[in-house]
């Protein structure tokens, strides 16, 4: 049931009280255009029907992030979580659900998140208040978490259970080389569910959960970025039936971050994840021309510019990472190996290089004047010709993303 996330916020109504006049700090999110996070935590967990232990298991969450854009004080999140359960034997993990997410959070750590998205689970933890924090300070702000019920009750969107969460700032470590400061985070939940009226036996549902949390965060002063943290909780479900279900255990996690890149080493990387799925060979690289896709010779049949039956859903994966890039020219180069008549290699790279831009232009009719093609024949190689690898490598089709 619990699998918390490290770092997950809502927008909060602050009750602030300060006990220490001395030394203070201001905590913010400090985000980034191509800023990555790798989430990762454990949950060890024990449940309870009746009072009676059914199981324990443990869970193994993993958060990938990057932030996309950033929009006045807010930072646009996109990525993943993903979901291992271990019933049986410990640190031997079986996938259980991926879970995509987008999400704004700000500065403080408010969150607007869309009802379609069940990840991240707590949403307001930790949020901060915009005054500096002494040592000792205590805040409080509101908070939510987002329980994923489809497959066990049938529900269509997240249950959204509330909380008040109290903080205080404990002082600050050394950690890592990093200044650390420390946060106790409590909080308790106490919700009826308005539509689980039913007294169906064989089939209950949640009434009423109670439960508490607490936890030691760890927060990185300098870079404004979560650290780890520790919890405990423990969740009691009345049920419809009047069964009573208790989820209790503990929790860790940390979060590691890649500093951003530079704006075209970013897009060659979002470029990659887009397309690798489907054309797993795609090379992404950058020229003093542009960023340079390098599909390879899969649009077309051996040695012809037909294409192959797969052509279509390659050529709408590269159309999704074109339409990002509206305000750019495009050139599609063909190239061949050196095998056959060097006459005979330009005209089909020629015929390769036009039937790309062509297949491109029907997708994005606003491509217009912006794609251009060219055919190079066999005369920039890659690789050595003399090797059935090298001449591979060679019959390719490159699409340009031209420097503005």
């Amino acid at each position: 049931m619990a699998k918390k996330w490290l770092g997950i916020l809502t927008i909060p109504l602050f009750l602030f009280v300060s006990w220490n006049l001395g030394a203070q700090e201001v905590f913010q999110y400090r985000h980034k255009v191509g800023q990555r996070f790798l989430i990762e935590g454990f949950v060890n967990e024990n449940i309870y029907r009746n009072s009676q232990l059914v199981k324990s298991v443990r869970f193994k969450n993993v958060g990938e992030l990057t932030v996309t854009r950033i929009a006045g004080n807010k930072a646009y999140h996109e990525g993943r979580f993903v979901t291992y359960k271990s019933d049986v034997t410990p640190d031997q993990f079986m996938f259980e659900r991926e879970y995509p997410t987008r999400f704004y959070r700000d500065i403080y750590g408010n969150y607007e998140i869309e009802d379609i998205y069940f990840m991240p689970v707590v949403r307001g933890v930790p949020t901060f208040p915009a005054s500096p924090l002494a040592v000792g300070d205590q805040w409080q702000a509101a908070a939510q978490e987002a329980h994923d019920f489809r497959e066990v009750y049938g529900l269509e969107k997240p249950v959204l259970l509330p909380a008040a969460v109290t903080y205080q700032y404990l002082g600050d470590i050394v950690l890592d080389r990093e200044r650390v400061a420390k946060i106790s985070i409590n909080y308790i939940i106490n919700h009826t569910f308005e539509n689980q009226q039913a007294m169906d036996l064989e089939d209950p549902l949640p009434y009423r959960v109670i439960g508490y949390f607490n936890q030691l965060y760890l927060w990185r002063l300098d870079k404004g970025l979560p650290h780890s943290y520790k919890e405990n909780f423990d969740y009691v479900f009345i049920m419809s039936n009047g069964q009573i279900l208790e989820y209790s255990g503990s929790s860790n996690g940390r979060l590691t971050v890649t500093e951003a890149l530079s704006e075209e080493q970013y897009q060659i990387e979002r470029i990659k994840n887009k397309l690798s799925v489907n054309i797993p060979t795609v090379e992404v690289t950058s020229t003093e021309q542009g960023i340079v896709i390098n599909i390879g010779e899969i649009l077309f049949k051996f040695d012809s510019d037909e294409l192959t039956a797969l052509a279509s859903r390659d050529l709408d994966n590269i159309v999704g990472v074109l339409e990002d890039f509206s305000d750019r020219s495009i050139r599609v180069i063909g190239h061949t190996d050196s095998t056959g008549p060097e006459d005979y290699n330009q005209s089909l790279s020629l015929r390769r290089a036009k039937r790309t831009a062509s297949e491109l232009r029907k997708r994005i009719p606003d491509l217009g004047g912006r794609i251009t093609f060219v055919g190079l024949g066999e005369s920039r190689p890659l690789a050595d010709n003399e090797t059935e690898e090298g001449r591979r490598k060679n019959r390719r089709v490159e699409i340009i993303i031209l420097k503005k």
